[in-house]
């Protein structure tokens, strides 16, 4: 089987200096991408020879994360992306937890790094992308110092190649582990069924690579196809990126979606070059994407997967976007499953249910993780016979489309963003004033889904709203604080004492019948 670092010369040698990456007015070839990383990767082997040693990446997207990428890969160790918007204590969780040895980090992230590195003790080298940090090592002087050719070492289909930390129910992060196998696996899928990548193409990251967009990289690059680094997404500067430096494709959640057609509404930007917008990650409705439709033509597929079973899993194409009327409920589908991946709905019984009736969704592929990172009890919770329970329930109709409509673990997705009750209701629980606590997703057009909290207070307390969002604010990424906090005299409950949390947000979701994409 083929490697990651196998596809990086590949592509190399194809394209040679053709532009590979893009970044705020630096340009990258395909040559210099592949040698560059091979500079670190190399570096990395001079600080430890040790395989399978986890790299974390925590930086905004730029040049150095698709080399960081890449090196991390040709070296034989585990990349480790931590999304920069986390707030502190959750990035040194999965620092910790993933025992990182080394760390590449940006300018904005160096205080952060300041304030932790002593309390991490595997965390034994720095390497600081930008102006210089104290007893780091200067990423540009650690590459001109190193070798530009290929370490050349052997990369076996099962060892690992990446961690990506995902809040579990309990609120305490997992790290889904996936092999170089699932990752040629995902991005195999990805060019057989959702992406249209060919030499010349631009793919604009609009979201952060450390998540999905991320995973999007190494198809575009093994096509020939050039990777475009945004900083911040800005929609009407996004548009104009279409026209001026002709962006065929990028992926974002439906929020995005939203934005880019109201600014698409004002702005006088040719939007003709995009052939591909992929979204997936969050609710969104049928009206809504017709309405992207009409601004931007049958561009659109929408993917679903996880951190445990990379996307895609199923795939809702262009031309599915196309219905009649009488098809349109197809829009609020996740589409079919991807050839390499298999699909089974399950009831309470463990046994597949009928077309048309809810069940568990599990998916058998290679592209489905290995486990969590050092957590057996939750890896086999979720892992049986080779298949993954995702959580979340679904249907199957009759032409083989499967729709979600509901999650039996509860997590709420904000923004394209996954948000675990149990997190937002441990940090609200620590406020004195609060008795209890139960949290919950409701609708949301901007958002998909919004976190909504219901708090009993303490007898004779005055804490307010304002209050409980002040809290949460010093505990919680922004993504994961509550946009609403309702308090009651007491949470409902069943007869086992499980807090009934549809009845909380039953008139929320009175008349909707799909949570989740």
């Amino acid at each position: 089987m083929t490697s990651v670092p196998e596809l990086v010369q590949r592509a190399a040698r194809w394209y040679g200096d053709a532009p590979a990456v893009t970044d705020e007015g630096r340009t990258a070839s395909f040559r210099d991408v592949d040698a560059r990383s091979n500079r670190l990767a190399n570096a990395l082997l001079a600080l430890s020879p040790q395989r399978g040693a986890r790299v974390a990446l925590l930086m905004r997207n730029r040049l150095e994360f698709v080399e960081a990428d890449f090196a991390v890969a040709k070296a034989a160790k585990v990349r480790v992306p931590i999304n920069p918007r986390l707030v502190s204590r959750e990035r040194e969780w999965a620092l910790r937890d993933s025992g990182a040895e080394t760390l590449v980090f940006d300018a904005e992230m160096a205080e952060f790094v300041a304030e932790v590195r002593g309390r991490l003790p595997s965390l034994r080298h720095l390497i600081a992308v930008g102006p210089a940090v104290e007893d780091a090592h200067d990423y540009d002087e650690l590459l001109d110092r190193s070798d530009p050719r290929a370490p050349g070492l052997a990369h076996a289909p099962d060892d690992d190649n990446f961690i990506l930390y995902t809040s579990g129910t309990t609120g305490r992060p997992k790290g889904a582990t996936s092999t170089n196998r699932g990752r040629v696996a995902a991005t195999v899928n990805m060019l057989a069924e959702e992406l249209d990548a060919r030499p010349g193409d631009a793919m604009a990251h609009l979201g952060a690579m450390s998540h999905g967009s991320g995973s999007k990289v190494l198809a575009y690059f093994l096509r020939g196809a050039r990777n475009v680094t945004v900083r911040r997404f800005e929609p009407d500067r996004f548009l104009h990126q279409v026209e001026h430096e002709r962006i065929t494709s990028t992926f974002v959640v439906p929020t995005m979606i939203h934005m880019l057609v109201e600014a698409a509404a004002d702005a006088n930007a040719d939007t003709r070059a995009l052939k591909r917008i992929t979204y997936g990650g969050a609710p969104i409705a049928p009206a809504r994407i017709e309405e992207a439709m009409a601004r931007f033509g049958p561009v659109f597929v929408q993917v679903y997967g996880s951190c445990e079973a990379p996307h895609p899993v199923t795939v809702l194409t262009p031309d599915c976007h196309v219905v009649s009327p009488e098809q349109r409920l197809r829009l609020a589908s996740v589409g079919r499953e991807v050839p390499t991946v298999e699909l089974e709905l399950r009831g309470p019984d463990g046994l597949p249910v009928p077309d048309g009736e809810p069940g568990e969704l599990t998916i058998r592929g290679d592209n489905v993780m290995r486990g969590y990172w050092n957590n057996a009890t939750a890896t086999d919770e979720v892992l049986r016979d080779g298949w993954y329970s995702t959580g979340d329930v679904a249907r199957r109709d009759d032409d083989g489309f499967y729709s979600i409509v509901d999650r039996a673990r509860d997590m709420i997705v904000s923004g394209g963003l996954n948000v675990y009750p149990a997190e937002v209701e441990a940090a609200i629980h620590e406020h004195p004033e609060v008795v209890e606590v139960a949290v919950a997703g409701i609708p949301d057009e901007k958002w998909g889904e919004a976190v909504k909290a219901f708090v009993v207070r303490r007898a004779g307390s005055t804490l307010d709203e304002a209050d409980v969002l002040s809290h949460c604010r010093l505990a919680l990424a922004g993504y994961k604080k509550p946009q609403q906090v309702a308090f009651v005299e007491a949470l409902p409950r069943g007869s086992t004492g499980k807090i009934l949390k549809r009845e909380l947000v039953s008139s929320d979701w009175e008349g909707r019948d799909r949570r989740v994409s």
